[in-house]
């Protein structure tokens, strides 16, 4: 099946990466091995753990450090020890009793990979309650800082597919406690030497998929929840911007924009709940990126993502 393209905010806000508008600046890539050939860094089940990485997983050439890192925070069953499977078709495999990952044939910018959590299984069927950890499984890579201020546009594209989502039956759900959803997530940094919020950060986010939305809403919070936290300011740009379509389970989706204008409004924003206040956007980078599931409720779920891309232009 084709992929559905939907809303790209407007077409003018997407800057042509061929150079043909009338700002030529250089074009680059700001993300690293998307075929994934070096496999993941595996995290360890809490963010607050020594050592925080537990060692290295599903390469097909070892022979340099893996750029992505495959985050398992809040997860009751370790992927660390399981082994990797090959199929015939080259495609490689690594599950256990919690989730699955699928990596195929050309990786993130091939036929992509598959991101699949045993929610039911993680929760042993029962209900998470307040303030309880809630497992993970995200795609994520530390990025080379480019300053915003040396940006003509920033621009964003993945192509996805929920494949399914389904909560625990007869269970009663809390849908302030309760869902599976992607978003996917930047740090941003300020990183102005000379400023009073110098390496301090918000979260920038660009939804995907959230099982109680038909189209995922935006989100304005502190990041709270759990005993890793960060404390940190999240902004996530409301879905019915981004798609003109609900995201229909078992359908190819695309998802792209520049994100400059809407980091301008991130940064309003945490702004006006008195985060990053002595910061101009001049300040800002993106420091890292994530891209996965977070399921707080039991949901069994998975999604295929590929095709993406993260390209700078210079000013």
């Amino acid at each position: 099946m084709m992929p559905v393209s939907l809303l790209l905010l407007t077409a003018a806000s997407i800057a042509p990466l061929n150079g043909s508008d009338t700002n030529p600046g250089k074009v680059f890539p700001l993300f690293s091995d998307l075929p994934l050939v070096h496999g993941f860094r595996l995290s360890a089940v809490r963010s607050s753990h020594s050592p925080v990485e537990v060692g290295n997983i599903m390469a097909v050439d070892d022979s340099k450090t893996p750029q992505w890192r495959l985050a398992q925070w809040g997860t009751r069953f370790s992927l660390e020890s399981h082994d990797m499977r090959m199929l015939d078709d080259g495609t490689r495999v690594l599950e256990n009793d919690g989730k699955r990952v699928k990596v195929y044939s050309g990786g993130l910018e091939g036929n992509g990979i598959l991101l699949e959590v045993r929610g039911i299984r993680e929760y042993d069927g029962r209900l998470r309650q307040p303030g309880e950890a809630w497992p993970h499984l995200l795609l994520e890579q530390h990025l080379t800082p480019q300053p915003l201020k040396a940006l003509w546009s920033l621009n964003f594209s993945v192509t996805f597919c929920v494949e399914h989502c389904k909560a625990i039956p007869d269970k009663p759900l809390d849908p302030g406690l309760h869902t599976a959803h992607i978003t996917a997530f930047w740090t941003i940094h300020n990183i102005n030497p000379d400023s009073d919020d110098h390496n301090d950060m918000i979260w920038f986010g660009l939804p995907l998929f959230d099982a109680r939305h038909s189209v995922p809403p935006g989100h304005q919070a502190v990041d709270r929840g759990q005993e890793d936290a960060t404390g940190k300011f999240i902004c996530t740009i409301a879905g019915d911007r981004l798609y003109d379509a609900p995201i229909v389970i078992g359908e190819w989706q695309t998802l792209a924009c520049d994100m400059l204008p809407l980091l301008r409004e991130a940064l309003a924003a945490a702004q006006a709940q008195d985060f990053l206040s002595n910061t101009r956007f001049e300040d800002l980078a993106a420091t890292s990126f994530n891209l996965g599931w977070e399921v707080p409720g039991p949901y069994d779920c998975a999604i295929t993502v590929r095709d993406l891309t993260l390209y700078g232009r210079e000013r």
